[in-house]
């Protein structure tokens, strides 16, 4: 311990002229064999950049649809329960509604206004071309009939976004059937997340009845560090490990939470319906666009004024290193740094040669 310490001393006390400016630890042949300086070449990091990062699944906004009560009712009839599948158009209820039956009623007689319309305005333009009736007479008549056309349209567009079908909609046009059933239909194909409609209750305008997903591809919100989610671009791969669950990186947000962490957003296929909303997994972000990682041993690194070092081999002695720890396990870590591949970096003694370095002002 005292000849080890005699060796600290000794290399804290070289003159300036021996330290070098670039900050070389100077360390003779005599010198590292004391104080046990062993080093390892850099090892390539070209697996991936992190694995076990939680993330959670969720669904596209645009793959899920909330079906709501187009009109005040009784519901009937509930076709399908919750985690069934659906078809497009395929009916989940059936509601009885007594505002239905009055706005076909309203079309049937629209219809017959526009029919009245139709007639007058012809034979309006036919007295017109004989000379007996004003051209004013005419464009009344001409008027009139631009009216009962668009208040047809506007009871049609009315039942249509009720959610009655277009046959049931030309039989009341036509005055020979108005039904007071109405069928609740899936606008997607999917499954039932959440069912609200209960047989036998009365539900007002825009009640939710049904949310209904796809759930092929998903989402899933990543939960990165700070320091990774700057690395991260869109395009990266993403997989859950374990799985045969494969995607990629939609985007990377922009705000830092309350545990410095950043929301990353990948999409992810799901095409035997494995993973489920709200469901925690464990993923892995391959590897960095355009950069080189490098793995190493936990035991080379070192903290000093604020960042994370490394000790280089050089001739006659070490330099130390700045460097950018990405991931970090007991054994090993993940860094970023101006390196080549060619360096070797200490993993013993490095206690040793981190004092040495404070003893010369790298503090």
């Amino acid at each position: 311990m005292k000849r080890l310490l005699l060796l600290l001393l000794g290399l804290a006390a070289l003159p300036a002229s021996v330290r070098a400016t670039d900050e070389l630890i100077p360390i003779t042949a005599e010198q590292r064999a004391a104080l046990r300086i062993r080093t390892v070449a850099m090892t390539a990091h070209a697996g991936a950049m992190t694995v076990g990062l939680p993330a959670t699944v969720a669904i596209p906004p645009a793959q899920m649809r909330v079906v709501s009560a187009p009109l005040a009712g009784l519901i009937t009839e509930v076709r399908v329960a919750n985690g069934q599948g659906v078809r497009a158009g395929q009916v989940l209820a059936i509601l009885r509604a007594e505002e239905l039956v009055t706005a076909q009623r309203d079309l049937a007689q629209a219809a017959v206004q526009l029919r009245l319309a139709t007639e007058t305005a012809a034979r309006d333009e036919a007295l017109f071309e004989e000379g007996i009736i004003p051209a004013a007479r005419l464009k009344a008549a001409q008027a009139s009939l631009a009216q009962a056309r668009a208040q047809v349209e506007e009871r049609r567009a009315w039942l249509q976004l009720m959610g009655l079908d277009a046959a049931a909609i030309g039989a009341a046009e036509r005055g020979e059937r108005l039904t007071d059933r109405l069928a609740i239909v899936a606008p997607i194909e999917g499954h039932v997340l959440e069912q609200a409609a209960v047989a036998g209750a009365r539900v007002e305008p825009a009640t939710a009845l049904f949310k209904l997903a796809r759930l092929d591809p998903l989402w899933l919100e990543i939960q990165a560090p700070a320091e990774v989610a700057a690395l991260v671009k869109p395009g990266q791969g993403v997989s859950v490990p374990g799985t045969p669950f494969v995607g990629q990186v939609l985007s990377v947000g922009r705000q830092v939470s309350a545990a410095q962490t950043v929301s990353v957003r990948a999409r992810v296929a799901n095409p035997d319906g494995r993973l489920r909303l709200n469901q925690n997994v464990a993923v892995r972000l391959e590897g960095l666009a355009g950069l080189k990682r490098w793995r190493v041993p936990a035991r080379a690194l070192v903290r000093a004024q604020g960042q994370d070092w490394v000790f280089v081999e050089r001739p006659g002695g070490f330099e130390p290193q700045a460097v950018r720890v990405l991931t970090q396990s007991a054994q090993s870590a993940a860094i970023d740094g101006p390196f080549t591949g060619q360096e070797r970096i200490a993993v013993e003694g490095v206690a040793a040669l981190k004092a040495a370095w404070q003893g010369m002002g790298g503090e």
